[in-house]
C-alpha cells in the first residue's frame, strides 16, 4: 500500500475530490484526517466507510479560514494519530461575478479559505514533517489561476498564489524531505453548491450535480471524475513521485495544456 502507516490530512473532505481523496488514500493504508466546514453528517458517513474498510479516521469540524481553528485540528490529529504525513489543501469556494462588486469582507472570506487556509496549514504540519524529514503537501488549485474561467478575476488571485506558495514552500523544504506541490482539476463531474451564499454568511445551497459528463470543449470530450483527481493527489502524496516538488500537475482532459 501507497501509504501505509501514514496520516493525511485532507480538507474539504465530505463531498466531491476532497471525499474520494480520502477514501483512496485510507484504502491505500492511510489514517485520514477528514474535515469539513459544518456538515458533520458527510464527514462521518466518509469516517465509516473508511472505518468498514478496516481503516482508522477522524472527523473534525473546523473553519480553515481561522489559524487557531487549523491549529486546533493539527494538534488533534497529531495526538489521536501522530504527525501528520500529508497534508490535501483541498476546502475552496469558486464564486463568479464582477470583479468590482466583491466587497471588502467577500474579498476576505474567498482569500481565507481559497489562498490562507494553505498557509495556516503549512504552518501547523511542516515543523512535523521536517522532524520526521518527510512529509507531502498537495494544494488543489484550479483553472481560474491560469486565467480559463470568465468572471473569477477573485478566485483566480487566490489559485494563482497557491501555486507561488506551493513552489516557495518545495523550494525553501526540498533539504529537509519536504515536498510540496500543486494539482489544478479541469471541469469536473462532481455536484455543485451556491458560492455567493457563502460570501453573504448564508448556508450553502445545493444546485444539484455538473450535468452531462459529456463535453465536446474538452480535447478528452468529457468532464474528469473526482476519483481521477483522487488518483493525482495519492501520486504526489506517495513515494511515486519521491523526487517530484514545486509541479503543477493538470488532471484536465487537455482543456489546458502548457
Amino acid at each position: 500500500m501507497k501509504l501505509d502507516g501514514r496520516v493525511a490530512l485532507i480538507t474539504g473532505a465530505g463531498r466531491n475530490i476532497g471525499r474520494a481523496t480520502a477514501l483512496l488514500f485510507a484504502k491505500e493504508g492511510a489514517k485520514v484526517v477528514v474535515n469539513g466546514l459544518t456538515n458533520k453528517a458527510a464527514l462521518e458517513e466518509v469516517a465509516h466507510i473508511v472505518e468498514d474498510m478496516g481503516g482508522k479516521a477522524l472527523p473534525i469540524l473546523a473553519d480553515v479560514s481561522d489559524p487557531a481553528a487549523v491549529d486546533r485540528m493539527v494538534q488533534t490529529a497529531t495526538r489521536e494519530f501522530g504527525a501528520v504525513d500529508v497534508v490535501v489543501s483541498n476546502a475552496s469556494i469558486r464564486p463568479h461575478g464582477p470583479f468590482t462588486d466583491l466587497t471588502n469582507d467577500q474579498w476576505r472570506k474567498l482569500m481565507g479559505v481559497d489562498l490562507d487556509a494553505t498557509f495556516y496549514l503549512c504552518r501547523a504540519a511542516i515543523p512535523g514533517m521536517v522532524k520526521k524529514g518527510k512529509g507531502s503537501i498537495v494544494a488543489v488549485s484550479g483553472l481560474a489561476g491560469f486565467g480559463v474561467r470568465d468572471h473569477a478575476a477573485g478566485v483566480a488571485t487566490a489559485k494563482a498564489g497557491l501555486i507561488g506558495m506551493m513552489r516557495g514552500v518545495a523550494k525553501e523544504y526540498a533539504r529537509q524531505g519536504v515536498r510540496a506541490n500543486t494539482v489544478v482539476p479541469g471541469s469536473m463531474a462532481t455536484e455543485r453548491f451556491d458560492q455567493q451564499a457563502y460570501l453573504e454568511g448564508k448556508p450553502p445551497v445545493f444546485l444539484g450535480s455538473a450535468g452531462d459528463v459529456a463535453d465536446d470543449t474538452i480535447p478528452m470530450g468529457r468532464r474528469g471524475y473526482a476519483e481521477e483527481l483522487a488518483a493525482a493527489c495519492l501520486f504526489l502524496a506517495s513515494d511515486d513521485s519521491a523526487y517530484t516538488t514545486g509541479q503543477t500537475l493538470h488532471v484536465g482532459g487537455g482543456l489546458y495544456m502548457e
